[in-house]
C-alpha cells in the first residue's frame, strides 16, 4: 500500500507532468528560450527541495567538467559516489537533483560528485559519454581515489551515462568501479521494450503524458541528444540493452512498476543474468518513473536504504 505522501505526490507530479507536456515541441522547433524555461523549472525542483541538515555543497571542476561535491555530517569523504543526473540528456544539472543527492549521500554515508555534463540538442552524443568518462578518471588521476572507492550511478538518462561509461571503460580495459547504482535507468533510449504502449503511458504520471507527444509528433525518444546516423541500436556505448557484462562490477536497478521505462529494466536484468554479473533488482510497486526524487516519501528513504545495504557490501 502506498503511504499518503506517496499518493499526495503521484497528484502533484501528475499536475506538473500534463503542464509540462503542454509545451511540447519536437527538440528541433523548440526555441532557445523555451528550452530554458523547462531547465529553469526542472531545477528549481532540486533548489527548493528538503535537504538533510548539515548539508554541505562545494563547486569543484573534473577535468574542466563543473560538478557539484555534496556531502552531509554522515559522508565518509573516502567513500565517493559519482552521480549522473537524469533528464532525457537535454535537462536536468546538479541543482535539479540537490535534495535527492543530499538525502541520498546521507542515508548511503557517501561523498557525492555530480557533474554538470554537456546536454543536447546543443551537444549531441557522444558528448555525455565523453563527460562520463572523464569525470570518473579525474577522480583517479587528480584527486587521488582509486577505482575500488568509487561507485557509479544515476537516474534515467543518468543512469544510461553510467551503463555506457561502464561499457567504455570496460573496452578501453581501464580500471573499473566498485559498483552500480540505477534508479529506473534509460537503458533503451529507442523504446523498443513491451511496456513502451498506450496503457503504460496512462499509467505513468512523470513520463506518460510528454512521451504520448512525442509519440504524436512522429518524434524518437533520443532526438534530444542523438543523430539518427548514431542510432544503432546494436552500439551498447548508446544503447546499454545490447551490452555485455561479463566480468563488470556489481549493480543494483531499482525501477517503479507504473513507468514506461520498466522494460528497460527488466532487459537489463536479463543481460546481468546472461552474463553471470552480480546483482539486485527491485520494483517498487505503485511508483513512479524516479520517484527518489520526492524526499518526503517514506518509499525513497526506504529505496535510499536499500542502496546503503548494496554499498555496504560491494563498495569499500
Amino acid at each position: 500500500m502506498l503511504s499518503k505522501e506517496a499518493e499526495q505526490s503521484i497528484k502533484r507530479f501528475k499536475s506538473f507532468s500534463v503542464f509540462m507536456s503542454s509545451m511540447y515541441e519536437s527538440p528541433g522547433n523548440m526555441s532557445k528560450s523555451k528550452r530554458r524555461f523547462f531547465r529553469w523549472l526542472i531545477n528549481l525542483q532540486g533548489i527548493l527541495g528538503p535537504k538533510v541538515e548539515g548539508t554541505i555543497k562545494e563547486e569543484i571542476s573534473l577535468d574542466g567538467i563543473n560538478t557539484w561535491k555534496v556531502s552531509t555530517p554522515n559522508s565518509d569523504p573516502n567513500r565517493i559516489l559519482l552521480y549522473y543526473h537524469g533528464g532525457a540528456y537535454s535537462m536536468g544539472s546538479p541543482k535539479s537533483h540537490y535534495s535527492l543527492v543530499s538525502y541520498l549521500a546521507d542515508i548511503t554515508g557517501t561523498t557525492i560528485y555530480v557533474p554538470d555534463y554537456r546536454l543536447g540538442p546543443e551537444n549531441k552524443y557522444p558528448a555525455q559519454l565523453e563527460d562520463g568518462v572523464r569525470a570518473f578518471k579525474a577522480l583517479i588521476n587528480d584527486f587521488n581515489f582509486s577505482s575500488e572507492q568509487i561507485t557509479i550511478g544515476g537516474d534515467s538518462a543518468g543512469g544510461n551515462l553510467a551503463l555506457i561509461t561502464l561499457l567504455k571503460l570496460k573496452e578501453e580495459g581501464t580500471y573499473l568501479p566498485n559498483s552500480l547504482v540505477l534508479l529506473s535507468p534509460w537503458a533503451d533510449p529507442a523504446g523498443t521494450g513491451e511496456s513502451y504502449n498506450l496503457e503504460m503511458a496512462d499509467r505513468d504520471i512523470l513520463l506518460g503524458p510528454m512521451i504520448k507527444k512525442v509519440w504524436e509528433n512522429n518524434d524518437n525518444l533520443y532526438d534530444g541528444y542523438l543523430n539518427n546516423e548514431d542510432a544503432d541500436q546494436n552500439n551498447p556505448l548508446v544503447f546499454p540493452i545490447s551490452g555485455n557484462y561479463e566480468n563488470c562490477p556489481p549493480i543494483m536497478i531499482q525501477v517503479g512498476t507504473e513507468e514506461l521505462l520498466l522494460s528497460d529494466s527488466r532487459t537489463l536484468k536479463e543481460a546481468l543474468e546472461r552474463d553471470k554479473c552480480i546483482h539486485e533488482y527491485f520494483e517498487w510497486e505503485g511508483m513512479y518513473h524516479v520517484f527518489h526524487i520526492d524526499v518526503n516519501m517514506p518509499e525513497t528513504i526506504s529505496a535510499f536504504k536499500q542502496i546503503a545495504n548494496f554499498l555496504d557490501k560491494y563498495s569499500s
